[in-house]
């Protein structure tokens, strides 16, 4: 989410935050004008939805990057698992070229690219394959079985999925994100009627107090900076 998105998000939560104080509903809940009663319950109403939105908007990306670290990791761990003992196995059988091969260290495995480590995947299962359907017997004293196989070709499968078609995210997210502006647009537009309504809270000095409240939470700080953006301007009395 852009920052001035964010800063604008932070201040409507500090302005929810006041209108659910209890402290200040004797002042205008249901109090004349009505109209600003009906206004806080509907920016309440969309602020809430806001938020929620911009969460998706969010995990549209993020969840997508952790889903994609998580199986890039459970494949390079038993490709390194398997690929030890194997390669230990084909180099007492005199198989150097072979152990060559898939002998890799897990930071030789980490730092494989995606379409790399799929190959070099595919590559261990083969050897892997072939070697079990012929010696199989020899294999388990390494602890290598066809359950390692059936392991291997399924985070392969997974991390092959995953990496298939990341734009799909990518656009979800992007749809997401220009929804936001009309979204936020509407928000600002009934704050600014609310801006104008409260006036008529300041005749009592409960009043002026919540008037006061609401022009200092209405500052929209840029949070990723030293100095607030300017308030709205304060009601005239």
């Amino acid at each position: 989410m852009q920052d001035d998105y964010a800063n604008q998000q932070n201040m409507n939560n500090t302005v929810l935050n006041l209108l659910e104080n209890d402290k200040f509903h004797p002042v205008w809940k249901n109090k004349k004008p009505v109209a600003f009663t009906k206004a806080a319950e509907e920016f309440s109403t969309q602020t809430r939805a806001l938020t929620l939105h911009i969460a998706e908007q969010q995990a549209a990306t993020t969840g997508y990057a952790e889903a994609k670290e998580k199986e890039e990791q459970e494949l390079e761990a038993i490709c390194y698992d398997i690929g030890q003992n194997l390669a230990l196995w084909l180099e007492e059988n005199g198989r150097n070229g072979e152990a060559a091969q898939i002998d890799l260290t897990p930071t030789d495995w980490d730092r494989l690219r995606d379409a790399d480590l799929v190959a070099k995947a595919h590559l261990l299962h083969g050897i892997l394959t072939a070697a079990l359907k012929t010696n199989a017997a020899e294999l388990e004293d390494y602890d290598i079985t066809t359950a390692d196989a059936t392991q291997l070709k399924k985070e392969t499968t997974d991390f092959e999925r995953i990496i298939a078609d990341p734009s799909a995210a990518i656009s979800r997210r992007r749809a997401l994100t220009l929804a936001l502006r009309p979204k936020f647009r509407e928000v600002s537009k009934l704050l600014g009627k609310m801006d104008r309504l409260i006036i008529r809270f300041r005749r009592t000095p409960e009043g002026k107090a919540f008037t006061e409240a609401w022009t200092t939470s209405r500052i929209i700080r840029d949070l990723g900076g030293s100095a607030p953006a300017s308030p709205p301007p304060a009601p005239e009395a």
